[in-house]
């Protein structure tokens, strides 16, 4: 099965002006992205999905594919369907433009999900909770899965709730250490990277907004509450975003670290 990486990369950016273009060391974050998912055995072709002349002079400097998309798109779903709908590709891998250190074992780990069970139609990834603080923070997606791995709910809140851990947190202002580590142990940080098949992506993009997408501000709640399973497993990388000038100086001191 053919399978085509496509990286959206929007120019402008309200916390970090011309984010894909910054850069980490001598590459911009987007060739860092790029050449991070050409190490997948899976992958036929990478493209990046962009808004911008200036990032595809810069993509195709670097030796890479990029196309122009519309700028009027709400989300990098729906981007990233622009261009998948011009592709022969069965399957689509949809990963995060402002990832510059994502692991190829996470994106084969999905891929090869997708490519030995064929019914699977949308699937993601997951990876342990190392930091409680992030389990705390609205911009860390957490996510809640089943015993075979399928998504039962994704959250910006702290979830699952523990109650008699939370209820002693009230009481004493502070979790003990053995709390804190056996909640690092049994939750997860959802990954931003998404496989769709090549039907399911746009059949995905005509679906109207959902309430709890709209509630918590995150698309793939609109699978779950369209009855769509979304398979999660679970990998040891643990990276982050760049989403501010603070994300982009701690990427570049892991560089030099």
């Amino acid at each position: 099965m053919k399978v085509t990486a496509i990286i959206p990369a929007r120019l402008s950016s309200t916390r970090l002006p011309e984010k894909p273009l910054a850069l980490i060391g001598d590459k911009p974050l987007i060739q860092w992205v790029y050449e991070n998912v050409s190490k997948s055995r899976y992958i036929s072709e990478i493209i990046v999905a962009t808004d911008s002349e200036k990032i595809i002079e810069v993509v195709k400097k670097f030796g890479g594919k990029a196309q122009m998309t519309s700028p009027d798109h709400p989300s990098g779903t729906d981007r990233i369907a622009e261009v998948a709908r011009r592709l022969d590709s069965e399957i689509i891998l949809n990963v995060q433009g402002d990832e510059p250190f994502i692991d190829c074992e996470v994106i084969d780990t999905v891929l090869k999900l997708m490519l030995k069970d064929q019914t699977v139609n949308m699937a993601s990834a997951k990876t342990y909770m190392t930091d409680i603080a992030d389990f705390f923070n609205p911009a860390v997606v957490k996510v809640i899965c089943d015993k075979d791995d399928k998504a039962i709910y994704f959250s910006r809140a702290p979830i699952p709730y523990f109650r008699d851990e939370f209820l002693l947190y009230k009481k004493k202002g502070k979790l003990a250490k053995e709390v804190i580590s056996n909640i690092c142990s049994c939750t997860y940080k959802h990954i931003g990277i998404y496989g769709y098949k090549w039907e399911f992506l746009i059949k995905f993009t005509k679906m109207k907004e959902s309430f709890l997408e709209k509630t918590e501000k995150l698309e793939q709640l609109r699978a779950l509450e369209n009855g769509i399973i979304i398979k999660v497993p679970t990998v040891k990388y643990n990276g982050f975003g760049i989403d501010t000038p603070a994300d982009l100086e701690k990427a570049r001191k892991i560089l030099k670290g």
